[in-house]
């Protein structure tokens, strides 16, 4: 594959269709491979902004809550890139189903479900492409300031407690990274105005992600296992 090389799952709404928009406009050299949650959802706006580019987009299917899905999806992209390097690896996909739960009110299974789709899915998906994070290659791990102990913003409690754990998951994945000259940063998208961002967000995707995209594409291998805010600021752990 010529250009750079993106894999962002949840591609198909939000933050992930954003992505994908900015970084297929960018250059034309790019390649994109478009994970989603299953073939047959909602693809219709992903299939759209992406008609006149197929060549340059794919989609594959990675539900990252399955370890098996996230599996095969590894196999077929690794298939994709055909030995090639994958330079952005950008685990965009989550979720934060309970957001009114309190350190009282915490549910078992929801925790278990948050922390298989926030920090199992992204922590298979990096195993399965190690071989092809090269030099300069870049993993993006999306997180919150509610998984800041830093910020102390205290709400959400099963969703903070799963974004500190990739957190801590992608200081771990930094350091292995490293001796090859590749990077593993955690950033928080801020509050963005799309379905998960909900009622009173502040900032567009377009604002988001561009100032999300401007700080990877700066980060230096110094700068690895940091936590980011989209505009480049750090995050206080």
């Amino acid at each position: 594959m010529s250009g750079k090389t993106y894999l962002i799952t949840g591609a198909n709404r939000g933050l992930g269709l954003e992505f994908v928009r900015q970084i297929t406009s960018a250059s034309a050299d790019n390649t994109v491979i478009a994970c989603v949650r299953s073939l047959q959802g909602e693809l219709d706006e992903l299939k759209t902004l992406t008609a006149s580019i197929s060549n340059k987009v794919h989609i594959v299917e990675c539900d990252t809550s399955s370890v098996s899905s996230v599996k095969k999806a590894g196999a077929e992209v690794s298939g994709l890139l055909a030995g090639g390097p994958l330079h952005y690896l950008l685990n965009n996909a989550g979720i934060n189903a309970v957001s009114g739960q309190t350190a009282l009110t915490m549910d078992p299974d929801d925790l278990h479900k948050h922390i298989d789709i926030n920090v199992i899915g992204p922590s298979e998906l990096f195993k399965a492409l190690e071989g092809n994070l090269r030099r300069g290659s870049v993993v993006l791990n999306m997180s919150s300031g509610l998984g800041s102990c830093g910020k102390g913003i205290v709400k959400a409690a099963t969703y903070a407690v799963s974004k500190a754990a990739l957190n801590m998951l992608t200081v771990h994945q930094a350091d292995v990274l490293k001796e090859r000259g590749a990077v593993a940063i955690v950033m928080d998208p801020g509050w963005v105005k799309t379905r998960m961002g909900g009622v009173g967000a502040i900032l567009t995707p377009e604002e988001s992600i561009s100032g999300m995209l401007k700080t990877l594409h700066s980060v230096t291998v110094e700068e690895s296992g940091r936590f980011y805010q989209y505009d480049g600021k750090t995050v206080p752990w």
